[in-house]
């Protein structure tokens, strides 16, 4: 297949959330899927100051992991990001390395990557965690697939290829058969307006990617239907938003 896959391990322990993607990992292996893991809990990834300067200047002040991590993401086919649960929603860490990426939100490079998530919990939090992982994907302006969620009284039950299914469809189907969800499609005209009339920056990148002529990042299968609800809540907005 010769895909590359990049595994995220967002857990302090390398115990039950590591070990499910180390058994992805030896899955994908038999398929012709290379996946590499990385533990955020290894790198230097210091709070986000608010500052905005990322998104402005595309500059960020703080000197750590941050910039060579999302780097490196982008040098994949997939990405899986993982964590356990805590207070129903994400590790700390994976949260303060999600803060860091916020100039992706506006300017977006995982455009069409596809995402799965993984988390574990003790019993709670499975469904609000994954809404908010699947909210960072898009946002991104990559593509959420699948979800795998393991709790206590299931973490013994091996992955299986079922539940990665839509992964690895995503992973083989070119581009242009994507099926953005209306979600999506709001999130890129709402981001598509601030580009053009808030943030010159935003401007720029906008317009060099050919984004500002489009109902979506690439041009993939969106029905008329779609289209024609996108594009009236986006000619709404326009007329909203002043141009600073």
């Amino acid at each position: 297949m010769n895909k590359k896959v990049l595994g995220i391990n967002s857990s302090k322990r390398k115990k039950n959330t590591y070990k499910i993607l180390q058994d992805i990992k030896e899955q994908f292996a038999h398929i012709g899927i290379d996946m590499d893991i990385i533990n955020l809990h290894d790198y230097n990834i210091g709070e986000c100051m608010g500052c905005e300067n990322c998104i402005i200047r595309d500059k960020c002040h703080i000197n750590d992991d941050v910039s060579m991590i999302m780097n490196k993401m982008k040098e994949y086919d997939g990405i899986i990001i993982a964590t356990p649960i805590y207070l129903n929603n994400i590790s700390g860490k994976l949260k303060t390395f999600f803060d860091r990426t916020c100039k992706w939100v506006h300017r977006p490079e995982l455009i069409g990557i596809p995402i799965m998530n993984i988390v574990t919990t003790a019993s709670s939090g499975i469904s609000s965690t994954l809404k908010y992982m699947n909210n960072v994907s898009i946002l991104w302006g990559a593509f959420p697939t699948d979800n795998i969620s393991r709790k206590v009284t299931t973490m013994d039950i091996k992955i299986k290829p079922k539940e990665y299914k839509n992964f690895i469809n995503h992973l083989v189907m070119p581009k242009k058969s994507y099926k953005p969800s209306l979600n999506q499609l709001m999130n890129f005209a709402v981001f598509k307006v601030l580009a053009l009339k808030v943030i010159q920056t935003d401007k720029e990148y906008w317009e060099k990617k050919g984004w500002d002529n489009k109902t979506y990042y690439i041009d993939a299968k969106i029905n008329i239907i779609k289209k024609i609800t996108v594009k009236s809540f986006y000619r709404m907005m326009y007329k909203k938003i002043n141009k600073v």
